[in-house]
């Protein structure tokens, strides 16, 4: 009830123009059809793919909820957010369950589960309709971690496979499972047991592969630091952003955060610090896939899982504490009645695109994205000189998003063709899969007198779709 509280106007909320666009608004033709309710499964369809038929994300189990969303609700933005709202309770229902199983007491367990459940730096992954892939793959993640701690296999696999069908970082679900027997059961980490689920895992994994395997990867270090950044804004929360760049992180407070923890670990009596070694690398290990292998975006929606580890070491050093009871509850409601006022703020930056595009410029004017989201806001308001300084702006800090496509519609309203064709070429060569920049170019040269080239164009831009 208290997540849903906390997240009770999100449902009103509408959509921010990013992701959500490409997912939903501009997917509908497609979810709208009760049959897109097992197409979505076809190992050919990109997650993205409005945008990209050939993008490397394929997340079908998440399209399969956007689908079941427009069965309800259509295109309106309610079921979608509603949904969300829905997913994140499941998740501290779930997380509640396993701190109980890990012996945490029930006090303990609770006031973690409430924390995570009005966490500001989650808020993303709930208010936020794309936010949802995180979300979903927490409920599953914790399901199976769940099902693992009570010897349920079937369940386990179950939800493993279906966190696969999620979030390609679901694999680090079986790395948390096998140090989970190793550390704290030793009934798990018998070799007959353990093997049997580490063939099951890899089994499964292999077979996701088998039917889709994700895009060419190059790996980066550069990110690494961002660890401390993604700790900062769970611990200590002062930093957070809809979306923000690597060059505005602030790394202070996960510096503090680390210290803090690691010197409770060491100093608390009573702190079982394999649970705490539990925690701390259930957070690098769902952490670290994105930050390998992504640029210097940073979405908050990413610390959804990784939250949970962080919760469980907090969690395990208050059981060792043993504060009085009075005290612990009257410290736990602060927590969480803080917590809370802070995410019904940072909840708002998701009400509308332009709260969206506007905070997340404040929060992060490095960012390429937030200027090319401020970019399509200023244009859809028809404040077209304010959205091309947005994207210019996007352009000078380096974007790859389908920034010159948009360019190019302000100059065909101006009728200025020739820098419509030039910035339209520049969008394909950057972004060759995108149909809609292929379709614009076709108006374009059919308005330069050049019919054979605008009909090759079309064709291009048919073979893409939608």
């Amino acid at each position: 009830m208290v997540a849903v509280a906390a997240y009770a106007r999100t449902i009103g909320f509408g959509f921010t123009g990013l992701d959500d666009r490409d997912l939903v608004v501009d997917d509908q033709d497609f979810l709208a059809q009760a049959s897109s309710l097992w197409r979505v499964f076809a190992p050919g369809r990109a997650y993205m793919h409005v945008v990209d038929a050939a993008h490397g994300y394929w997340r079908p189990l998440v399209t399969w909820t956007y689908a079941l969303d427009a069965q309800l609700g259509g295109a309106r933005p309610l079921a979608y957010h509603a949904t969300n709202v829905v997913v994140h309770a499941a998740a501290c229902v779930l997380l509640w369950r396993l701190l109980l199983a890990l012996e945490l007491g029930a006090g303990t367990a609770l006031a973690g589960a409430l924390v995570f459940a009005v966490h500001p730096a989650l808020a993303s992954a709930v208010a936020w309709v794309p936010g949802r892939n995180d979300a979903l793959l927490g409920v599953l993640v914790l399901g199976a971690w769940l099902a693992f701690a009570r010897g349920r296999p079937a369940a386990h696999f179950a939800c493993f496979a279906l966190a696969l069908l999620t979030k390609e970082t679901a694999v680090a679900l079986a790395l948390v499972c096998g140090l989970h027997a190793l550390l704290l059961d030793r009934p798990l980490a018998r070799p007959r047991w353990l093997g049997l689920h580490a063939l099951g895992w890899t089994a499964l994994v292999v077979l996701r592969l088998l039917v889709h395997r994700p895009a060419d990867v190059h790996p980066t270090l550069a990110n690494l630091p961002l660890l401390l950044d993604a700790l900062g804004k769970i611990v200590l929360p002062v930093h957070l952003s809809p979306i923000s760049d690597a060059a505005d992180a602030s790394l202070w407070p996960g510096v503090v955060g680390a210290l803090l923890l690691a010197a409770a670990t060491s100093l608390v009596p009573g702190v079982r610090r394999r649970v705490v070694a539990l925690g701390a690398a259930t957070f690098v290990l769902f952490l670290l896939p994105p930050l390998l292998v992504t640029g210097s975006l940073v979405l908050d929606e990413r610390l959804y899982v990784p939250a949970t580890g962080v919760v469980l070491a907090l969690a395990e050093i208050v059981r060792a504490l043993s504060p009085e009871r009075r005290m612990f509850a009257a410290f736990a409601a602060v927590t969480i009645a803080v917590l809370a006022m802070v995410t019904l703020a940072s909840e708002s930056s998701y009400r509308d695109r332009r709260a969206f595009a506007r905070d997340a410029v404040d929060g992060s004017p490095h960012s390429a994205l937030a200027h090319f989201c401020l970019g399509q806001s200023e244009q859809l308001d028809g404040h077209d000189d304010r959205a091309l300084a947005e994207y210019r702006a996007a352009l000078d800090l380096g974007s790859t998003e389908v920034v010159h496509n948009d360019i190019a519609v302000i100059e065909m309203k101006r009728a200025l063709w020739p820098d419509a064709e030039q910035d339209l070429r520049t969008e394909i060569a950057v972004n060759p899969g995108y149909a809609t920049a292929w379709s614009n170019l076709a108006i374009v040269l059919r308005h330069e007198g050049r019919a054979s080239e605008a009909d090759e164009v079309e064709q291009r831009a048919l073979e893409l779709g939608p």
